[in-house]
């Protein structure tokens, strides 16, 4: 309906995100400029929230654009009801490893060694989990293990979490403190 009265291209108004349509007003782009820089310190956690629709799940698809894939690994984690072991299930997935694991401990053996094995040939691996303030805390306590997994330089998973600013304050729970 829309397309034709205005002879527009596509269909408007679409509930998915779509980076081509991303703008970067002034809090956008400190955010984004925020992750970028974060991925080039190799800063280990980067946080950002945000309410309701502010455009969160547009900027992370943007910035995966803005990936370079011949240098960078992204593992990306958009349904954060997980359990512990589907979370690194789902992680080493989207990294590509195809795992032989039965059991939690040899999932994270087995991330241990792509990581490594990534970072012997300089590449970048990156952890996005948006709707972040869904997870569990169990699983926050999961992920937070996780970036304990380093060489005696340098992390070898950055994690970002995205998600709305209740986020934030289950980040500040005493039980989360470490």
């Amino acid at each position: 309906m829309y397309e034709e009265f205005y002879g527009l291209k596509e269909k408007p108004f679409n509930l998915t995100p779509d980076p081509r349509y991303f703008f970067l007003s002034e809090n956008h782009r400190e955010a984004y400029e925020h992750l970028l820089y974060g991925i080039r310190e190799k800063e280990g956690f980067i946080l950002i929230t945000g309410e309701v629709g502010t455009g969160k799940t547009t900027l992370c698809r943007t910035l995966l654009n803005q990936i370079d894939p011949n240098a960078t690994d992204t593992a990306l984690i958009f349904n954060p009801l997980l359990s512990e072991q589907e979370l690194l299930q789902c992680i080493l997935s989207d990294f590509g490893v195809k795992s032989r694991a039965r059991a939690k401990k040899g999932y994270l053996d087995e991330l241990n060694q792509f990581l490594l094995r990534q970072q012997s040939l300089n590449r970048h691996s990156i952890l996005i989990i948006d709707e972040a303030q869904a997870l569990s805390l169990p699983v926050l306590e999961e992920i937070r293990i996780l970036s304990n997994l380093e060489t005696e330089k340098e992390k070898l998973l950055q994690i970002i979490l995205i998600g709305q600013n209740e986020l934030g304050e289950k980040l500040s729970l005493p039980r989360l403190r470490q």
